[in-house]
């Protein structure tokens, strides 16, 4: 409940700035005059309500007046004392303050209208006066303040201009060393990073979102000056303007931005370095084994009180499961993993503690070798929501693998079945094929004469001992009993689905779509 406040305060702010003025705080006028002789007595938390000054007092204006021989600069109770000034020079110098924020707001705008965000950055150096990037969601380099060249900070800014990405290493830092901090999560982070790594400067990293969607980052660094609130509230002010441009940008182009993953599981068009990029940053591999827990949550969606929940539930996941890709897809939240989470323990437990407090059914894919099969996976995993709903209506945990069977009898894609044997079958028809591997043969025929070692070993001629020594490797290997008829049944099904998908990849002389086929000989 800690995050809803601030999800309510950037949708108050995002109406409030999108459409009305531009409103200053004492933090932000005082980083202005920065070069001046001046005295702050300004709180931490000073809001940016000002919208002008005002030589008399008025509403939410800075009031300038003189004090002995220095200008006061009063606004709503903060105030900025300039010494030797008088109250007339003060008020055209605070009056060009609202001024200047406001063309350079005009001039941000325009620019991201016309997506030249390398020119937001730039136009920002006067305002923040310290090193600013923006990147896509993949940590892709949008713009990078060319007021500070490759060599002016650290071995990280070198990177990002020469590369125009993050360094893996620098973003497994920042996992490692902010264990407590949630960079996924919207709005701004403060992080300071130990010393001999390598980012050298502290600062502030904001996760940009549209429509529930990380669609961009923006990290301020604090190398020429200490950052203040003023500094938040700006940077705040300008994600605000962003979101909406990076998040149609993540629509429009599929293929350079965006999460590379959730393209994959929705077999959307992906770019293969992209996907290359993002497996190193999670030291993943292409042919790892993985795995989808689809997490839905229950209530009405297009209701404020459902989004707001939903939100919530989303960053409660992507904290307890940093190891994972954590998307939000509503009403569904994804956690993508290169290891088994039906068969993990800790996950188990810890998703079953997310369950106790929130209205949720977990739909859980089969293990796949291949992150190129996502999209299978992704579908297993919904698969296994709807049945576990039509079977087992009670229950939070909905396993594919329980429900496999009643899938392959419905599906009418020889391909939807094939990934949807079991994954042990699968591995050892994958080797029966490559290496002559008689473990299926023995298999297939220990199933269809029930189950019975004495005619299994009489049909195919080989010893009994060696039968049961064949049948405990199978058995180790499918990590099942044999002796459970759904896991004979699941078996024998599988091996008849992958001598079809077999037969039908080989066949050169019918068609290899049924339905044609049927045409065909009418």
């Amino acid at each position: 409940m800690l995050f809803a406040p601030g999800i309510l305060y950037c949708r108050q702010q995002i109406s409030f700035w999108r459409y009305k003025l531009m409103k200053l705080s004492m933090w932000m006028i005082a980083n202005r005059l920065s070069s001046l002789d001046m005295e702050l007595e300004i709180s931490d938390n000073a809001p940016a309500i000002l919208n002008s000054a005002r030589r008399v007092y008025s509403t939410n204006c800075v009031h300038v007046y003189e004090e002995d021989s220095d200008a006061v600069c009063n606004g709503e109770g903060e105030i900025i004392r300039i010494h030797n000034m008088s109250s007339v020079q003060a008020f055209e110098i605070i009056q060009s303050v609202f001024d200047y924020f406001e063309d350079w707001s005009d001039l941000i705008l325009g620019y991201i209208r016309q997506g030249n965000f390398q020119a937001v950055v730039d136009s920002c150096w006067r305002v923040f006066q310290n090193p600013l990037a923006l990147f896509d969601a993949n940590n892709k380099i949008l713009g990078i303040s060319s007021k500070y060249p490759a060599d002016s900070l650290d071995s990280e800014w070198r990177h990002l201009y020469e590369y125009g990405y993050s360094s893996v290493h620098a973003v497994q830092q920042l996992r490692r060393e902010f264990t407590n901090l949630d960079f996924e999560k919207h709005g701004t982070q403060p992080f300071e990073p130990r010393s001999h790594s390598l980012i050298s400067y502290s600062g502030l990293s904001y996760c940009l979102y549209f429509n529930e969607i990380a669609c961009g980052r923006l990290t301020l660094l604090s190398k020429d000056r200490p950052l203040n609130t003023g500094d938040y509230q700006l940077l705040e002010y300008l994600a605000i303007q962003l979101e909406p441009s990076l998040g149609q940008r993540f629509y429009k182009n599929e293929l350079n931005t965006g999460n590379v993953f959730y393209n994959i599981l929705m077999n959307r068009p992906y770019d293969d370095d992209e996907l290359i990029l993002q497996l190193d940053y999670h030291q993943w591999t292409k042919m790892d084994v993985y795995n989808i827990a689809l997490i839905r949550l229950s209530g009405e969606e297009d209701t404020n009180s459902y989004k707001y929940e939903m939100n919530i539930l989303f960053h409660n996941v992507s904290q307890q499961y940093p190891d994972c890709v954590v998307i939000r897809d509503t009403p569904n939240i994804l956690i993508l993993s290169n290891h088994d989470l039906s068969r993990d323990t800790f996950f188990q437990s810890s998703l079953e503690k997310l369950a106790d407090r929130n209205p949720v059914r977990i739909g859980f894919a089969l293990p796949c070798r291949g992150l190129r099969q996502g999209g299978y996976l992704y579908r297993q995993a919904l698969s296994a929501l709807y049945y576990g709903e039509l079977s087992a209506p009670d229950k939070t945990f909905c396993f594919f693998y329980d429900y496999a069977m009643d899938y392959m009898l419905d599906s009418h894609s020889i391909e939807e079945n094939f990934h949807a044997c079991l994954p042990a079958i699968v591995d050892l028809w994958s080797s029966s094929r490559d290496y002559g591997n008689e473990l299926l043969q023995t298999l297939k025929c220990y199933l269809e004469c029930s189950c019975s070692v004495s005619k299994t070993s009489a049909a195919i001629y080989t010893h009994r001992n060696t039968i049961l020594y064949r049948l405990k490797k199978i058995q180790e290997l499918l990590k099942d009993d044999l002796n459970d008829i759904y896991v004979r049944d699941y078996c024998g099904l599988s091996i008849r689905v992958l001598e079809l998908y077999e037969k039908k990849s080989n066949s050169k002389t019918i068609s290899t779509d049924y339905e044609s086929f049927l045409k065909k000989e009418k």
